[in-house]
């Protein structure tokens, strides 16, 4: 940024930051809209930054930094058991299954709740389960095939 000492008549260029907000990219997020929103964010910041009265103006790009960060969502998979500080609240269903079937069991206890043993798998449920549409849907299931269903 750079901007001029009234005072003295001297030029001053200083480094100021302008961030844009952390997102999720998943492989289905189109990165080029992505980019472009980014973008424009870190533009606008600077623009506000110019119009409050600093009296700074762009003078140049020193640098442009992406951080990156791995992320692994969570897979649908067989029965595991819910960790002792979760169970005990009892509050969450985790269907017991041998199967990846997972996503569908746990659709299928949704709409269809019991009372009690409410995470078997019993032949009631195998009925209701049978009875939703999963075309076109491979086990176990993936975040991108949610909108399938």
């Amino acid at each position: 940024m750079e901007k001029t000492d009234l005072k003295t008549g001297e030029s001053l260029v200083e480094e100021h930051q302008f961030r844009s907000k952390n997102e999720i990219v998943l492989e289905s997020t189109n990165k080029n809209e992505l980019w472009s929103l980014l973008t424009e964010q870190v533009l606008e910041d600077l623009a506000k930054f110019q119009m409050n009265g600093s009296g700074w103006t762009s003078h140049s790009i020193v640098a442009l930094d992406i951080n990156t960060v791995g992320y692994e969502p969570l897979n649908g998979s067989s029965w595991a058991p819910l960790p002792k500080f979760l169970a005990s609240k009892k509050a969450i269903i985790i269907m017991k299954n041998t199967d990846n079937h997972c996503f569908k069991w746990c659709i299928a206890r949704a709409l269809n709740p019991v009372e009690r043993d409410s995470e078997r798998i019993t032949k009631i449920s195998s009925k209701q389960a049978e009875s939703l549409n999963f075309k076109g849907i491979e086990f176990p299931m993936n975040l991108k095939d949610i909108d399938k269903f």
